[in-house]
């Protein structure tokens, strides 16, 4: 399996669910379509996610050299072979999405006005900006830093507002964002 990405890869991600009881003829289908879909042009690799719970979905990664790759496979005929066979009528709920890893940190902004983006992020920032300085001054008392203190300051801050802050910030102004 290669795992090194490229920005020009391509990632298809389908996502769908069971009816009851249809385990071992979803294994079957899910074998027969993988063969198919290695012998596609592009093809990098294929990862299968079990779902989690019952009523959770499948969700199955695809991932192409090229995104027009994905958009050929997407049209082609191996796939109508494998998604419209009436043999998987126990497949429902089914979606399928092309991942562009060009705008993977800013999806969550996709559509979202500049001035409105601002605004979160602002909001996001600043209390990173007062707390994370003080909280190096103190540890800069018991260990000399230096230099390094606004390096670990701008590791902190960064790490804080993409990991802990943005998501939550995000969440929190979700609805207004998106209007």
């Amino acid at each position: 399996m290669n795992i090194h990405q490229k920005d020009s890869d391509g990632l298809l991600l389908v996502r769908f669910k069971l009816k009851a009881d249809h385990t071992s003829a979803f294994e079957k289908w899910k074998s027969e379509a993988i063969e198919r879909i290695s012998d596609f042009k592009g093809f990098i690799d294929i990862t299968t996610m079990n779902q989690l719970k019952d009523e959770d979905y499948y969700h199955i990664l695809i991932r192409f050299d090229t995104e027009e790759n994905i958009i050929a496979w997407l049209h082609s005929d191996e796939r109508k072979k494998i998604f419209n066979d009436s043999a998987i009528s126990w497949l429902t709920d089914r979606q399928e999405v092309i991942h562009n890893w060009n705008i993977f940190w800013f999806r969550i902004f996709e559509g979202t006005k500049k001035w409105k983006q601002w605004a979160v992020t602002f909001i996001a920032v600043y209390p990173l900006t007062i707390i994370i300085p003080m909280v190096v001054k103190l540890i800069a008392k018991l260990i000399p830093l230096s230099f390094f203190a606004g390096i670990i300051s701008a590791l902190m801050i960064s790490g804080f507002m993409i990991f802990l802050v943005l998501p939550f910030i995000h969440n929190l102004f979700k609805k207004w964002l998106h209007e």
